[in-house]
């Protein structure tokens, strides 16, 4: 039961790459149909709203990939050592081939979920968003307000806060995420043995 326990926190922690197999499979069928779906659903943009150029200056402006590099930086970093902390509790016996496995799979399975190409996908979803709910005049504020130097220091010191914000908050999110495996782990040995329940007093 233990072992199905960290195979389900593996799977859970992998599941992104699992999810990018599964988008780039159907997207290969559907691109068509997806496209004709978005042009048809699509909501029309209200005539103030800025440019994908405009958008994507401010993204640029914004430095988005390289704060988008440091969550996902963190990220793996949490998601190892939460797996490596799950694995020594479970496979305390483990090899020092069997870690160094499990740091490969963990490394090669967030490359593959997070890639440039997966980025890319995000930042293009994102920017009717940002057509639909700001304006071009919001917009031309925000591009002055990050080229200002508040603006400026704020991008500059922002991956680092993002990082040290989400290594803060690991501990927290640890203690969490062991005692949701604890529960499901009790739930899960009840469901697989009910009779032992019936016998207590």
């Amino acid at each position: 039961m233990r072992k199905g326990v960290l195979l389900l926190a593996v799977m859970i922690v992998a599941s992104p790459v699992y999810a990018q197999q599964s988008v780039a499979e159907v997207a290969a069928k559907s691109r068509n149909e997806a496209a004709t779906k978005k042009a048809l659903a699509k909501p029309a943009l209200p005539a103030d709203a800025p440019t994908r150029e405009d958008v994507l200056k401010l993204f640029d402006l914004l430095q988005i990939n390289k704060t988008m590099d440091a969550v996902i930086q963190a990220a793996k970093q949490q998601s190892m050592e939460m797996v490596e902390q799950m694995a020594s509790e479970r496979m305390p016996d483990a090899t020092a081939e069997q870690k160094k496995q499990l740091h490969e799979m963990m490394d090669d399975v967030m490359n593959q979920a997070l890639g440039s190409a997966a980025m890319s996908e995000m930042l293009e979803a994102t920017i009717p968003v940002y057509q639909r709910h700001l304006t071009k005049a919001d917009l031309d504020a925000m591009v002055a307000f990050y080229s200002s130097a508040v603006g400026q220091k704020i991008l500059h010191e922002q991956p680092a806060m993002v990082q040290e914000s989400m290594q803060a908050a690991a501990g927290i999110q640890q203690k969490i995420a062991r005692a949701m495996f604890q529960k499901i782990d009790e739930r899960m040995e009840k469901m697989a043995h009910p009779e032992n329940e019936t016998k207590k007093p």
